[in-house]
């Protein structure tokens, strides 16, 4: 198997441990592979229809009803959910998030939100210093501010494109009639400052930047164990193996 999807395979299956035992939970899923991930394992255990969904992306959604889910709501996010499960684009050293590889991060970032306890599925590749430094920053843009947007990041000195759909013709459109607007910054010193001013400019609904918010990050590390990041700030390691988990 590939060392990475082995990675976020046993970074998965720890994530399924911590939210195994809340019963009739709520949770809110991203998008993505990694996520797709999560569902399986759910699948495998038998346990996928233990908790009501709360989905995030016409895929995500799909992926669940394949998985056997028939509890799952996609017209209007809930205001208070128990726990939200996604996977990231880049983590740095303070745990803010760069997303939007799926084009569902506007929706994820409510979602987030309004959870309670925030789980983030990841291999280690996706650690890195600063945001920005593998990956440009995703804007969930409204369609008719298309050229209005592209002018105004311009004056900050970013280079931006629109991102182009790779098995249709056209711009990629979100669940929302939405199009993502992809920002090179280069690397973010302050995340947070600039999620700000990407957000003020008109006709910007939501960026990639989802700043450090109590998020329990699980990584695994290529041919290694699994890294949990604690809101606290602890750091735990946990091998899983066929037996389970182990603590070390």
């Amino acid at each position: 198997m590939d060392p990475k999807l082995e990675a976020r395979r046993k970074a998965s299956i720890y994530a399924v441990d911590l939210v195994e035992s809340c019963i009739s939970c709520s949770i809110a899923m991203g998008s993505g592979s990694t996520v797709k991930l999560f569902i399986e394992e759910l699948s495998r255990r038998g346990i996928i229809n233990m908790y009501r969904y709360i989905s995030t992306s016409l895929d995500t959604s799909i992926v669940l009803r394949k998985a056997g889910a028939k509890n799952i709501e996609t017209a209007i996010c809930p205001e208070d959910i128990d726990v939200y499960v996604d996977s990231a684009d880049e983590i740095d050293t303070r745990l803010n998030l760069l997303k939007g590889g799926g084009a569902a991060l506007f929706r994820e970032k409510i979602a987030m939100l309004s959870s309670r306890r925030r789980i983030i599925i990841a291999d280690e590749t996706k650690l890195v210093e600063m945001l920005g430094s593998t990956k440009p920053v995703p804007l969930e843009v409204e369609i008719y501010s298309l050229y209005y947007v592209m002018r105004e990041l311009r004056k900050l000195g970013y280079e931006a494109n629109y991102r182009e759909s790779q098995s249709k013709l056209g711009p990629v459109v979100t669940d929302n009639g939405n199009i993502v607007i992809d920002v090179k910054t280069g690397p973010l010193r302050n995340p947070e400052e600039i999620d700000r001013i990407l957000k003020s400019i008109e006709g910007v609904v939501s960026t990639g930047i989802f700043p450090y918010n109590g998020y329990e990050v699980i990584v695994g590390m290529l041919g290694g164990p699994v890294k949990v990041f604690k809101p606290n700030g602890g750091i735990e390691v946990v091998s899983i193996g066929n037996n389970g988990v182990n603590l070390h």
